[in-house]
């Protein structure tokens, strides 16, 4: 089996990535060690503020789903109980009662995810504020030295 491709114009040849092909980039005065590291501590960041993140919406999306079966549960209840109420005279009241009820069930479990949703977004920028500091202060620290080189 040959190896040359039948489509030599679209062959790539990948460059060496060894120390000397690097070498080439840098820049006098510039640690690209110190450069990596700080954008591999980014990059862990990131990755740890969409985990949480992730993790905040799973709770909100598990809560969603306990928050629908409580709701089958009590439409089961209260039709039970306009059922007994036909008489005529308490099918009002009833009525009124399960608006209410309803009505503040509801504003409460909108309030609840609504907090779900601020505690897993505020979690995940925790973690990217607190890396964004990290990062003024190694870049900060990274001009003092290359400001000292010159002198």
């Amino acid at each position: 089996m040959s190896s040359k491709s039948p489509f030599p114009e679209f062959d790539f040849k990948w460059p060496n990535f060894d120390q000397g092909f690097w070498d080439r980039f840098s820049v006098p005065g510039i640690d690209n060690n110190a450069l990596m590291a700080s954008q591999k501590k980014n990059f862990e960041a990131l990755v740890k503020a969409n985990q949480k993140a992730a993790e905040g919406y799973q709770n909100m999306m598990r809560r969603q789903g306990e928050i629908m079966a409580e709701s089958m549960q009590a439409i089961q209840e209260s039709v039970g109980d306009l059922m007994k109420a036909n008489d005529g005279k308490d099918l009002p009241k009833k009525q009124a009662e399960l608006v209410e009820k309803t009505v503040g069930r509801a504003l409460k479990h909108m309030k609840e995810l609504a907090e779900l949703a601020i505690d897993a977004n505020s979690d995940a920028f925790k973690i990217m504020q607190d890396r964004a500091k990290e990062s003024i202060a190694e870049m900060q620290e990274l001009a003092e030295k290359i400001t000292a080189g010159r002198k």
